[in-house]
């Protein structure tokens, strides 16, 4: 099969196209005949070795959507032909391979770039929400990075659950955001959000990169509210709260955020943005990763089948 990886660390132009066995899979696995798969920052970050050398081939991948084509034995409530999305393994490839309990069924009116562009963001969002963040109906959320894949997720299933969502961003993404449901809105860049939105928020959800901004979330947030970050630095302040730092957990599955998420996706009440559809070529994989490496906007996704 035709895959895309390296086996060597470096910019964007060290991928290779190689040609691959089929992968096998173990009894709780599925087979997946890629039609899409979303690029995210940690496979840049992997690329360029900013974690730890690469001695060996890769072929990355995480986020994938597309057709069963084989299941493990012990798997079951799957079809061969069934469009299904996973949090998998090597999705830069003509077939990826994905554990059961985190696989899927997309429905009918969720397309595989779509499907695939929301796994991700969409299972931290989810837990940054539902799980850290603990958001209820009637409460105050303020979303900062609210334009960004986790953001504009989490301020949407905030909306959803009903609280009132108030979002932080760029002036020039204040119209997107608003477009999400939110009730209110501070651009940074012309308001110092700290000072406007002072003991407001039950619950703030930093999701800018590497939790930007942090001390001044702490506040924002209430008294005894909650601040959860995609970054892992507490808030420096005396103030009391609650600081849950989005982390792995086994409490929520991926499987019950994407099931989530794609049924708020299916009744058109969450939408996930787009910003860039690739084509499943070695050029394709390598301006993603060029995209990646600089600021871009929306999700960059690579398809394989546009259906």
């Amino acid at each position: 099969m035709k895959a895309f990886g390296y086996d060597h660390n470096g910019a964007a132009d060290v991928f290779e196209e190689y040609d691959v066995p089929t992968p096998d899979i173990s009894d709780q696995q599925i087979l997946i005949e890629t039609k899409a798969f979303n690029l995210n920052n940690f496979e840049k970050s992997m690329r360029a070795g900013d974690y730890k050398q690469t001695t060996h081939r890769v072929i990355p991948g995480r986020d994938v959507a597309g057709v069963v084509a084989k299941l493990g034995a012990n798997v079951t409530g799957f079809n061969v032909g069934d469009r299904v999305v996973a949090h998998g393994h090597g999705s830069y490839a003509e077939y990826a391979y994905a554990d059961a309990s985190r696989t899927v069924k997309i429905p009918a009116n969720v397309s595989f770039a779509e499907a695939a562009g929301i796994v991700t963001p969409g299972i931290t969002a989810y837990k940054a929400v539902y799980y850290f963040g603990a958001v209820k109906s009637g409460q105050t959320v303020v979303v900062r990075g609210a334009s960004g894949g986790v953001g504009s997720l989490a301020a949407q299933l905030a909306v959803n659950l009903g609280a009132t969502v108030i979002g932080i961003g760029s002036s020039r993404n204040e119209a997107y955001v608003r477009s999400l449901g939110v009730s209110d809105y501070v651009s940074y860049n012309k308001q110092d959000p700290a000072m406007v939105l002072t003991n407001r928020a039950d619950v703030v959800i930093n999701s800018a990169l590497n939790g930007a901004d942090i001390d001044a979330d702490a506040q924002i947030v209430k008294d005894n509210g909650i601040i959860t970050s995609v970054g892992g630095d507490k808030p420096l302040s005396n103030k009391p709260f609650e600081f849950k730092p989005i982390s792995p957990t086994k409490a929520v599955s991926d499987a019950e955020a994407l099931n989530t998420l794609l049924q708020l996706m299916a009744d058109k009440k969450l939408t996930i943005k787009i910003g860039y559809q690739l084509p499943f070529t070695i050029d394709g994989i390598i301006e993603g990763h060029q995209l990646l490496g600089k600021q871009h906007d929306g999700r960059i996704v690579v398809t394989v089948d546009p259906s």
